[in-house]
């Protein structure tokens, strides 16, 4: 009978309400209660057994999530009539309900039951008590996506609060303050992230990205606050990682940019100045000094990002970057005024179509 608890849940209440010598309560009460006991096991067991057999099929969650609900609705009808000791939030079978609609993509109800346990603080209790993380996390993914900013900071900050250790709130907080355009609060975030994990090659790169974007590919009128101290920065990430990872591809290409760039600033500098006086030739030239030494100091940062892709195996995945490292050489080499070194990565230039097809 495919429907065979839910007769027999029906039928159960039907006798109780109208059990008016209480035969029926005192029969229970003797076998402590296990009819009604059986039904909300059976239902949970029959859940996790759909849960666990799904494998990626909605289908299958979404049938889990309705024994889920099944065992909830039994459940609260046996804490309401004190038949066992069944909380009136069964944490445990929310979670289970909010789980299970969340892989079935019932947004609906996974919000609902998620909701249910986040405004109601539950943060621990399960085996694992991280599991509950997935509750906040999808709350504030959801009021992200709809643009909801005061609910996405109350359970960002919930989550954050009751799962220091997982960077998926300060991750969110990131896209946040990006799309924001609050940088200040984008880079406090990155800041902590770094803090908390380390040994992070991601978080030290995406952070030294982040801020080379802002000072040099923001919009235009946007004002750079702390330029000086902001490259230092960049400097400092990116040594870290150089230090952890030294063949890294990204890395060097963006070491390499980052003195490309300041050199290019004081090249700019000393071309600004037209006055002949003794004092200004000799700014002029201090200025031309430091850029030449600057673009030097970018040069073997380029080749090892260079060479690392030259020796890859010629992957047409890389040819993008490739060329776009061989400009900046060709860039450099043509402020240097090494007019056969402009031939040569003019040529590798040239070739990268060819070259990387694999």
């Amino acid at each position: 009978v495919p429907d065979a608890r839910e007769q027999a849940f029906e039928a159960f209440k039907k006798a109780i309400d109208t059990d008016k010598d209480n035969k029926v309560f005192l029969a229970l009460a003797q076998d402590q209660y296990k009819p009604i006991i059986d039904i909300y096991s059976g239902y949970y067991t029959a859940g996790i057994q759909a849960f666990n057999s799904s494998k990626g099929i909605k289908s299958g969650y979404e049938e889990a999530m309705n024994l889920f609900s099944k065992t909830n609705e039994v459940g609260k009808y046996i804490s309401k009539n004190k038949y066992a000791k069944i909380a009136e939030i069964d944490t445990s079978i929310i979670f289970l309900i909010g789980q299970s609609a969340y892989m079935a993509d019932k947004k609906d109800t996974a919000h609902k039951y998620f909701k249910l346990l986040a405004d109601a603080n539950i943060h621990g209790a399960l085996q694992d008590p991280s599991d509950y993380a997935l509750s906040y996390r999808w709350l504030t993914y959801y009021y992200q996506d709809t643009k909801d900013d005061a609910n996405f900071m109350k359970y960002l900050l919930l989550g954050k609060e009751y799962f220091p250790k997982d960077n998926y709130f300060d991750e969110a907080l990131v896209n946040y303050y990006r799309n924001k355009k609050n940088y200040d609060s984008l880079f406090i975030t990155y800041n902590r992230l770094i803090n908390n994990f380390p040994d992070s090659i991601d978080y030290h790169f995406n952070y030294a990205v982040e801020i080379f974007n802002y000072v040099y590919n923001s919009d235009a009128g946007v004002k750079v606050n702390n330029k000086e101290a902001l490259l230092k920065i960049v400097g400092t990430e990116l040594q870290k990682i150089s230090s952890i990872k030294p063949n890294d591809v990204n890395t060097n290409k963006l070491m390499s940019l980052y003195y490309y760039n300041a050199a290019v600033e004081f090249k700019d500098q000393a071309n600004a100045i037209k006055n002949p006086k003794p004092d200004d030739l000799k700014k002029k030239n201090d200025l031309n000094a430091q850029a030449k030494e600057l673009f030097n100091k970018a040069i073997p940062f380029g080749e090892k990002a260079m060479s690392v892709l030259e020796n890859g195996g010629n992957k047409k995945a890389d040819k993008s970057t490739y060329k776009s490292i061989v400009d900046i050489l060709r860039h450099i080499y043509q402020e240097l005024g090494q007019v056969d070194k402009v031939k040569l990565y003019q040529q590798k230039y040239d070739a990268a179509d060819t070259k990387f097809i694999n």
